[in-house]
């Protein structure tokens, strides 16, 4: 079977410091790979030059459903090699070849990523050679910059050219982990949906009492260690089990037992009671359940500038 890559496109993680960034990306991977095992998606994870790669003989449509439901994730770029030529021309044909509309009038742009030392080309030049290339090969396309109708992105590495194929949108947030424990009992969809919103600042959920396991199943999809505690440091180096910091779905008494504070702790947080759907319309919430459904087709939000910018 033909084996397909993806670049691991990532937004809030970028933000970070290089330490914390580290220990963010860390934690997506050790995610990532056990979501693969638990679905038995084989999976081959690699860290090429900064960028998270990830091959895999798996149906497109197989890997990609799980790419996107890793939280921290925000875009995924599907890339197939194009030629192993970097003549200009030879990338032209190769690329109208896999075009079902040349000889349609139709515009286009080039763009290009440069993968280590070129002394005959850098991003800008082989841009403007294989851009002029494509208009000697099919005269009915013309150039634009700004709107075309479609962007002919490259990578040029030394001994070859790649063609990101597709962008397919994430989940987004961070990675599930990595903001400590929140305790929650999911009966019905709307505990579900906030505990969702939860996930997606990276805490982990510990599922606690009575809970709907269809609906913590449902979660389990883009958290695959939810109900395991996490781990940090004590004072002296040591390494501990993490307390909870939060409840949602019941009340501070009720989670007490399990919050698992220590007792030895020289500071302690006090615990938070959650309320994540506070002021969401039941159309806002629909939106949300279809982006936990269909992370790559459906936007989290209906009204997405509004939410971010309030």
């Amino acid at each position: 079977m033909t084996q397909n890559s993806w670049i691991l496109r990532f937004g809030e993680l970028g933000l970070k410091s290089r330490p914390v960034r580290s220990a963010f990306q860390k934690a997506l991977r050790r995610n990532l790979e056990q979501l693969a095992i638990n679905s038995n998606t084989p999976m081959i994870h690699e860290l090429i030059r900064q960028q998270e790669i990830v091959s895999s003989d798996a149906p497109i449509a197989v890997v990609e459903d799980l790419l996107c439901h890793i939280l921290g994730v925000v875009a995924l770029d599907r890339v197939v090699v194009l030629c192993e030529d970097l003549t200009p021309s030879v990338v032209a044909k190769s690329f109208l070849s896999r075009d079902d509309k040349v000889g349609k009038a139709r515009t286009f742009g080039v763009r290009v990523r440069r993968v280590g030392e070129n002394k005959e080309w850098n991003s800008q030049t082989y841009a403007a050679a294989v851009g002029a290339a494509l208009l000697a090969e099919d005269d009915s396309l013309s150039v634009n910059l700004r709107e075309p109708d479609m962007w002919v992105k490259l990578i040029m590495e030394r001994d070859r050219v790649s063609l990101v194929e597709e962008r397919v949108s994430g989940a987004g947030g961070l990675p599930a982990g990595v903001q400590g424990d929140v305790l929650i009992q999911i009966k019905n969809r709307d505990d579900m949906l906030g505990a969702f919103l939860i996930m997606r600042r990276g805490t982990r959920l510990i599922p606690v009492l009575d809970c709907d396991e269809e609906l913590v199943t449902m979660l389990s999809k883009f958290d695959p260690f939810i109900g395991s505690r996490s781990h940090a440091k004590d004072e002296v180096g040591r390494r501990i089990q993490r307390p909870a910091w939060g409840v949602l779905g019941l009340t501070i008494e009720q989670a007490a037992p399990f919050v698992q504070k220590r007792v030895d702790a020289v500071k302690t947080t006090p615990i938070s009671t959650l309320e994540p759907l506070c002021g969401w319309s039941e159309e806002e919430k629909i939106a949300l359940l279809n982006h936990m459904e269909k992370p790559s087709i459906n936007i989290p939000h209906p009204d997405l500038t509004s939410w971010i910018n309030a």
